[in-house]
């Protein structure tokens, strides 16, 4: 027992720290993407390329964590994460900073890794306390690692951001070294493949919908994600999008630094802000609000429309706010309208997934929504570069606003489902 809390404990460390260095990019990325002169669907392509080639990498890291063992795939894969971000910090060019992402996604996988620890060392019965400790620490990385990414690139630029996260990572591989030990038990089977999975998880009642949803979802609050440090710097920080033939919109010019350093902070402060709101909502607000008891279902499905909702209000407010103030309640609507889908379509995913096939339609879910991180910001960029600056706002609001639609028929399709009895051992 002692063991197993001590290994839940350097877990949860791991992926805090993690979380945290991944966090203090997101809002950053554009930022430095415009500095080496990247357009906004470039600056999309730059936030894509981590989450596909984390898509591509994760199932071969997982195979190798059955084979080999778990510690060994993690040490691996924090020493490529080290590399991408000491890259990241000295990077002077637009390739540079692509090669960067793509080491840091390609070792990314080690977050389903840690997932794989937690099942090695906990019962069934406690299966999900001892996955809250992975959504603890992602929540912990999302408040603490944007606001850090905003001082610091304001502070140092992409150089101190950099180096402090591959200081996190430089942490984390040494606790992993000294506190870890290998969970993996002899004869463990290999993951199920993601298509295989994908398959078998469309194919069951409510579950397939659900996978359905959180890839509209995600796809377009990617497409807010990967654009909104370019849209700051054009709508609040700069003379505005030049229009050009073709139907194409630039900035009129490079920002200058004093600029950047305002955007870092501007953007930090907000994803910071929707990080906050966002743990206090699934900390305590969304288990009151789903009610239910454990293993039984509750209201996920009403919650997660009600979410569905509020993420399209935010995003059609976005590209109207007058100022940028005014961007602290348009994101709070967001911040809270995501809160309330995430957990709720996963644990509708958890409810109504047949037992003896749940790893395989967890690992499907997983690979829905990195889809949705792969398409959104490339699509968002494209769009912003093809229409102007509202434009991915306003089709991501469309795009949420038809998820709200089909999630109202989520809620009569799982009443009749009955995840209770699904689930009942």
């Amino acid at each position: 027992m002692v063991r197993r809390a001590a290994s839940l404990r350097v877990v949860f460390g791991i992926v805090a720290l993690d979380l945290i260095g991944f966090g203090i990019l997101i809002p950053q990325l554009g930022v430095y993407g415009v500095k080496f002169g990247a357009s906004p669907f470039t600056v999309g392509l730059l936030i894509s390329v981590y989450s596909l080639m984390q898509l591509v990498a994760a199932p071969v890291l997982g195979r190798m964590s059955d084979r080999y063992g778990r510690r060994p795939v993690l040490l691996l894969s924090q020493v490529g994460s080290l590399a991408g971000y000491v890259l990241f910090a000295f990077a002077h060019s637009l390739p540079l900073l692509f090669l960067a992402r793509i080491i840091d996604g390609v070792s990314g996988g080690n977050i389903a890794t840690a997932q794989a620890v937690v099942a090695d060392i906990t019962s069934p019965k406690d299966r999900a306390r001892g996955m809250g400790v992975i959504g603890a620490a992602f929540g912990l990385g999302f408040v603490l690692g944007p606001a850090l990414g905003g001082f610091l690139g304001a502070w140092g630029g992409n150089l101190a951001i950099g180096l402090f996260a591959a200081g996190l990572v430089a942490l984390n591989l040494a606790g992993t070294f000294l506190f870890l030990p290998e969970t993996r038990a002899m004869g463990a089977t290999g993951h199920a493949r993601t298509l295989k999975g994908a398959s078998v998880a469309l194919s069951v009642p409510v579950v397939g919908r659900c996978l359905l949803l959180v890839l509209v979802f995600t796809t377009a609050f990617a497409q807010m994600e990967g654009t909104f440090s370019v849209y700051l710097l054009t709508r609040f920080l700069s003379s505005g999008p030049v229009p050009l033939q073709g139907g194409l919109f630039l900035q009129a010019a490079l920002p200058d630094a004093a600029v950047l350093r305002e955007a870092s902070l501007r953007a930090g402060w907000l994803f910071a802000t929707v990080g906050v709101l966002s743990a206090l909502v699934q900390g305590g607000l969304v288990r009151r609000l789903v009610g239910g008891r454990e293993g039984k279902p509750g209201r996920e499905a009403p919650v997660a429309t009600v979410g569905f909702g509020l993420t399209a209000a935010g995003l059609a407010l976005l590209p109207v706010a007058p100022g940028y103030a005014w961007l602290f309640p348009v994101m709070g609507l967001l911040a809270v309208g995501s809160a309330l889908v995430n957990p709720c379509l996963s644990a509708l995913v958890s409810l109504h997934a047949p037992p003896e096939r749940l790893g395989a339609v967890l690992g499907a879910y997983q690979a829905f929504g990195s889809m949705g991180r792969i398409v959104g910001p490339a699509l968002g960029g494209w769009l912003f570069t093809r229409l102007g600056p509202g434009a991915p706002y306003g089709t991501a609001a469309v795009m949420v606003g038809l998820a709200a639609l089909l999630a109202l028929s989520l809620v009569a399709q799982a009443r009749m489902a009955g995840a209770g009895d699904v689930q009942r051992s």
